[in-house]
């Protein structure tokens, strides 16, 4: 009699101790397979955004490889608008910018490349926005602005390319010696190679 009341007792303090604990034992297995479920979702959907913008950024090398500005501008703005997240919308900008320069569309390829050093989490693309936003100033003759934003800490890397563009602010300027003084760093820094044009930039001011 002993033992069933014992074994009684076993039973009706399982269910008191079920009653105390089962629901949230159960809410908490509930929640863990919904985060399992969760995660295997957001894992899938970020590598389905990932494919579907490195599609895209493909359509963006080939319109820039046909000089195709239309199906660019399309391309880029979709995945600054549906995949910003992804790298390719900030690679797909700095194309634009280039193709928006060269074209002499100044004010887009200067809003293309702010988006860029806005948008980016990477700083060396949001160095080479800088620069290359720095030298679309500079044409359009918004020298104080140029000046500022090639004015902070970049890599050394860039060191011939901020001088340069220093030095082209200078000569804008009519401030001759200092453009001397740039670009004459400016070609102590650089490479052996592709100086030609900076080069020939210092010789026209004289020696």
């Amino acid at each position: 009699m002993a033992e069933y009341e014992t074994e009684e007792q076993q039973v009706e303090a399982l269910k008191n101790w079920w009653k105390e604990y089962g629901t949230a034992i159960i809410a908490g297995a509930v929640l863990g397979i919904a985060a399992l479920s969760g995660w295997r979702y957001w894992s899938w959907h970020q590598e389905e955004q990932a494919k579907e913008a490195s599609d895209l950024f493909a359509g963006v090398q080939e319109a820039v490889a046909k000089s195709d500005g239309d199906t660019l501008q399309t391309q880029a703005e979709v995945l600054r608008k549906e995949y910003k997240s992804t790298p390719y919308s900030v690679l797909a900008t700095l194309h634009e910018a280039k193709v928006q320069a060269e074209n002499g569309s100044i004010a887009e390829a200067e809003k293309s490349l702010r988006w860029v050093i806005e948008n980016s989490s990477q700083e060396d693309i949001q160095d080479i926005a800088r620069i290359r936003l720095a030298r679309v100033l500079v044409a359009d003759n918004k020298l104080d602005q140029a000046a500022e934003t090639i004015n902070r800490d970049l890599p050394d890397a860039y060191a011939s390319l901020v001088n340069e563009i220093r030095g082209d602010i200078f000569f804008a300027k009519g401030e001759t010696e200092q453009a001397k003084q740039a670009y004459d760093q400016a070609l102590e820094s650089a490479g052996a190679s592709n100086v030609e044009f900076l080069q020939m930039k210092r010789n026209d001011l004289g020696s």
